[in-house]
């Protein structure tokens, strides 16, 4: 109760507090995914829990859901492989089961089965892992943490290093690898534990050839570079804006602020990139900003 910050009131009442509003947004392959989000005052509780298992140890091939790190920091830990395959896991937060997330709070942080099965209603929601949660990322591999030892363990086998990033898994080695023994052998440890790869995303990058990594591309000469995906939509976006503005005087604000967000995105890699464009978008926000 102390550790949440809660009164003994809101403790005693904390299933009041499980509430959530759903919505529909489109990833970058074009499928439509659900986000579960929970209201304010749950967020808040989940937030204070988030902020607690901070001080849980983690592996350093675990990127997603560390303070100071992103996606291109995934890129960043195989920019210098030469081979790399990459998979990911199909509908992993709906597959991640709440009895394994029960699991970690008792069997792990060795909580009572009263207060691991509190904490465990505070971060599922109709017996699976949220998607739209401050805590989700970080339960997510908690609850699968032997899963992810497993796969690292198996990468090992294969002579190649392996890094998690949400549900992207990557494979990367200096040396050739037999991807798809990997494969199958990833597969396999998956499926162990109820979740299965998506398999029309799974890749291989051979030597010398163009990698995706979470977004972000490495060069056969071990460059992270702007993916080609949003370097186009930052130029689209940006044209059409340039020729609004010039035959109607008009630019829309909303479509500036997500080029603007791309942008930053993209000069985290390059922050070199597309200057004018830079230039153009910063000068009309300010425009219309004031």
């Amino acid at each position: 109760m102390k550790l949440l910050l809660l009164n003994e009131d809101e403790f005693r009442n904390y299933k009041k507090k499980i509430r959530y509003h759903s919505f529909r947004q489109t990833k970058k392959d074009g499928d439509k995914r659900v986000i579960t989000a929970p209201t304010e005052d749950l967020k808040r509780i989940q937030k204070r829990i988030l902020k607690l298992l901070a001080y849980v140890h983690r592996p350093d091939w675990l990127i997603s859901g560390e303070k100071g790190k992103s996606y291109i920091d995934n890129g960043r830990y195989h920019v210098e492989s030469s081979y790399v395959l990459t998979m990911d896991i199909r509908k992993f937060y709906d597959n991640c089961r709440r009895e394994y997330v029960f699991r970690f709070f008792h069997d792990y942080l060795k909580m009572s089965k009263d207060t691991a099965s509190i904490v465990t209603d505070l971060t599922t929601y109709e017996d699976k892992i949220p998607t739209g949660c401050p805590t989700s990322q970080l339960i997510a591999y908690y609850a699968y943490q032997e899963m992810f030892h497993s796969i690292h363990n198996v990468a090992k086998t294969h002579g190649c290093r392996f890094s998690l990033y949400v549900d992207d898994m990557t494979f990367s080695s200096d040396t050739p690898f037999n991807p798809t023994r990997l494969k199958n052998d990833i597969d396999k440890t998956l499926r162990k534990y109820g979740h299965k790869p998506k398999y029309r995303k799974i890749k291989y990058y051979s030597k010398d050839k163009f990698k995706l990594v979470t977004g972000v591309a490495i060069s056969g000469d071990h460059k992270l570079q702007v993916s080609n995906s949003l370097r186009k939509k930052i130029y689209d976006g940006a044209m059409a804006q340039i020729e609004m503005d010039r035959k109607l005087k008009f630019t829309n604000l909303g479509e500036l602020r997500i080029i603007r967000g791309r942008l930053q995105a993209a000069r985290l890699v390059d922050r070199n990139i597309f200057p004018e464009v830079n230039r153009f978008v910063e000068q009309k926000l300010n425009l219309l900003n004031n």
